[in-house]
C-alpha cells in the first residue's frame, strides 16, 4: 500500500518500484488541490466579493490596462494551444521548451492547466492597512476632527499598524475634494478568506462568515455552484464515499466552471489512486501534520538558535 500526494513523479515511481502495490492519493492533498482550484475561481470573480460597486469605494483612480491585458490574454491562449498541441503528438517537455524558446517550468505550468482560463486569473492587490478603518475616519471627520496625528493615534488603539503620513494623505484627498469622505465602501473580504469559508464545513464558520458568504453566493452563480460542488466533494472525502466520484466528476464538467473541470480532469488521470483515497482508510495526514509542526518550529527560531536548541525543541515539543 502506497499513500502519496498527487505529483506524477510519485505515481510513476510507485508503478516502477512496486507495480503490485495499491496506490492511495492522500486526502490532505486531494483537498489541497481542490482548494487551489477554488481559490482561482474566487479570484476570477473577485468583483462579486464587494457589497457595493467598486466605483463607490475609497480609492485613487487607476489607469486603464484593458488593452494590455487583452493582448496578454490572447498570447496566453495561443501559447497554451501550441504547448498542448505539441504535447498531444508526443513531444516531451524539453523539446517543447527548445522549440518555443520557453523555460521548462513555464511549459510544465501550461501543461498542468486544463484550459487557458486557468492561467488568466489576475492577482488581487493587497488591502491597505487603512482600508478597514476608513469608516471610523469618515465618522470622526464629520464630527470635526481633522488632525491626522490625533486620528492615527486613535486608529492604533483599534489595531491600525500604519503611519500617520498615510492617514494624512487620505485626509488631504478629502480636503481638496478628490474623494468624498462619505463615499466609504465596506472592505471586501480577501479572496483567500472567501476560499477558506467555502472549503470549511458550515459548522466551522462563524455567524458573520456565514452571513458574508451567503451574500456573496447570492450575487454570483459561479461561486454558488462552486460552493455546492465543494460541499459534495468534502462530504464524499470525509465520509469516504468514493463510489460517488464519477457522478461528482460529471457534475464538475457540466458546471461551466473551468477551474473545477480542470481539477476533475486531474482526478480522471489519477483515477485509481484518487478513488482509493476517497474510499480506503489510509492517509498520510499524520506525516503532513508533523511536517507542518517541524516547519513552524524552524520558522519560529530561524536565525535565533543553533542546531542543538532546534533539535531539543523538535524532540521535546508536544
Amino acid at each position: 500500500m502506497i499513500c502519496r500526494d498527487r505529483a506524477s513523479g510519485y505515481a510513476e515511481g510507485g508503478r516502477l518500484g512496486a507495480p503490485d502495490a495499491i496506490q492511495v492519493a492522500d486526502r490532505f492533498h486531494l483537498l489541497q488541490n481542490l482548494t487551489h482550484a477554488v481559490d482561482r475561481v474566487v479570484r476570477a470573480h473577485r468583483a462579486c466579493l464587494k457589497d457595493r460597486p467598486e466605483a463607490e469605494a475609497v480609492a485613487q483612480p487607476r489607469p486603464s490596462t484593458e488593452g494590455e491585458q487583452g493582448r496578454r490574454a490572447e498570447m496566453t491562449r495561443q501559447r497554451h494551444a501550441e504547448i498542448h498541441a505539441l504535447h498531444t503528438t508526443g513531444v516531451g517537455t524539453t523539446a517543447i521548451s527548445r522549440a518555443l524558446n520557453l523555460d521548462g517550468k513555464t511549459v510544465r505550468r501550461y501543461l498542468r492547466a486544463a484550459t487557458a482560463d486557468d492561467l488568466l486569473t489576475g492577482t488581487v492587490p493587497r488591502a491597505k492597512d487603512l482600508d478597514e478603518h476608513t469608516t471610523h475616519l469618515a465618522s470622526r471627520w464629520e464630527q470635526g476632527c481633522t488632525n491626522a496625528v490625533t486620528l492615527a493615534t486613535e486608529l492604533r488603539e483599534c489595531g491600525y499598524r500604519g503611519s500617520a503620513r498615510t492617514v494624512r494623505r487620505l485626509l488631504q484627498t478629502w480636503r481638496d475634494g478628490t474623494i468624498k469622505p462619505t463615499a466609504v465602501a465596506p472592505v471586501a473580504p480577501k479572496p483567500r478568506e472567501v476560499t477558506g469559508w467555502i472549503i470549511r464545513p458550515a459548522g466551522e464558520r462563524t455567524e458573520r462568515e456565514q452571513a458574508d458568504l451567503a451574500r456573496i453566493l447570492q450575487r454570483c452563480d459561479s461561486l454558488r455552484t462552486v460552493d455546492r460542488l465543494v460541499s459534495d466533494f468534502a462530504g464524499m472525502l470525509r465520509q469516504r464515499q468514493g463510489q460517488h466520484l464519477d457522478t461528482w466528476i460529471t457534475q464538475a464538467n457540466q458546471s461551466g466552471v473551468a477551474q473545477l473541470a480542470g481539477f476533475a480532469a486531474g482526478l480522471v488521470k489519477d483515477d485509481d489512486a484518487a478513488r482509493n483515497g476517497l474510499t480506503l482508510p489510509y492517509s498520510s495526514g499524520a506525516v503532513e501534520g508533523n511536517a507542518c509542526r517541524l516547519k513552524a518550529l524552524k520558522r519560529q527560531m530561524y536565525g535565533r538558535a543553533n542546531f542543538d536548541l532546534l533539535r531539543l525543541r523538535v524532540v521535546l515539543a508536544e
